[in-house]
């Protein structure tokens, strides 16, 4: 069981030792399309349903894990765990009760730091998935397999811009996702420099 150092420890029970294990190869964003912090989203898991995510991520950039990330969460369909024992680490992310608003810069960052761990601990790659099986990350409406019923999650938080002065104010999903990957990618080259 891998538990994120930077992350609040929220263990829930029994799904923590009860579901079976995975070889994490994806990452994949959510929105929980409600502005709850970390420890909220462990609330709702635990009393409110037999669904839950690898971690939690409020707008303040506070984060919880509430499973190993060795161990099968329920948020991703068919991305769960697969025949061959892979399977994805999930992150709900805190956002409006209509998904309409994109991640704040704590969030964005949050999200670099824990895609650098899951790369670096997992050999997650520094790619956006290609196909629902490929191994990289992305978010939860990238491809139908990851959602039982179809999802636009994480809605608008995966078409962040910086830039409010663009026409569009918004970039796709896939923009967004290029520029994580790219940030993540740089602080990971960094590190690895630093520990030859």
């Amino acid at each position: 069981m891998a538990w994120y150092p930077r992350a609040t420890k929220y263990e829930l029970q029994p799904e923590s030792d009860s579901q079976p294990a995975i070889r994490p190869t994806q990452f994949i964003v959510h929105s929980i399309i409600a502005p709850w912090t970390a420890k909220r989203v462990y609330e709702y898991w635990r009393d409110s349903t037999n669904l839950e995510s690898h971690f939690g991520l409020g707008y303040e950039g506070d984060l919880g894990q509430f499973i190993g990330t060795e161990t099968r969460a329920d948020a991703n369909a068919g991305a769960n765990r697969r025949a061959d024992g892979t399977g994805a680490v999930s992150i709900e992310t805190a956002s409006n009760l209509q998904g309409s608003d994109p991640w704040t810069d704590a969030q964005v960052e949050e999200l670099i730091r824990l895609g650098v761990w899951l790369h670096q601990h997992h050999g997650i790659p520094l790619r956006i998935c290609r196909t629902h099986t490929d191994p990289g990350m992305g978010w939860h409406s990238l491809h139908p397999q990851w959602s039982t019923s179809g999802t636009a999650c994480p809605g608008k938080a995966a078409d962040y811009s910086p830039d409010p002065k663009s026409p569009q104010h918004y970039w796709t999903g896939r923009s967004v996702f290029n520029d994580l990957v790219t940030r993540v990618r740089r602080i990971d080259a960094a590190l690895t420099k630093k520990e030859s």
